[in-house]
């Protein structure tokens, strides 16, 4: 069995945090067109539930933005040599 680094898990929860940005942008960039009633959105959604569905999402989307970001200027500083890799004994 091998034994996975502290890097593993880190790549691995920058791309699910990624991943799971995805999704939230689409539905908070959409929910936003239809409270402002553009691009035909406020047809497809009330402006009660758009407003609901855009304050519930806040903040899943600034946690997921930030856990997502943080990692990857981690390895962005890491990569630019900002931050020296620690050696194990």
């Amino acid at each position: 069995m091998s034994k996975h680094t502290a890097h593993y898990y880190l790549v691995k929860t920058a791309r699910l945090s990624g991943w799971l940005l995805l999704p939230l942008m689409v539905l908070y960039i959409l929910t936003g067109f239809a409270l402002c009633g553009m691009l035909g959105f406020d047809g497809l959604i009330d402006y009660q539930q758009a407003l609901q569905i855009h304050r519930v999402f806040d903040w899943p989307l600034v946690a997921a933005f930030l856990v997502h970001t943080s990692i990857t200027t981690y390895f962005a500083m890491r990569r630019w040599g900002w931050i020296k890799s620690r050696k194990c004994r």
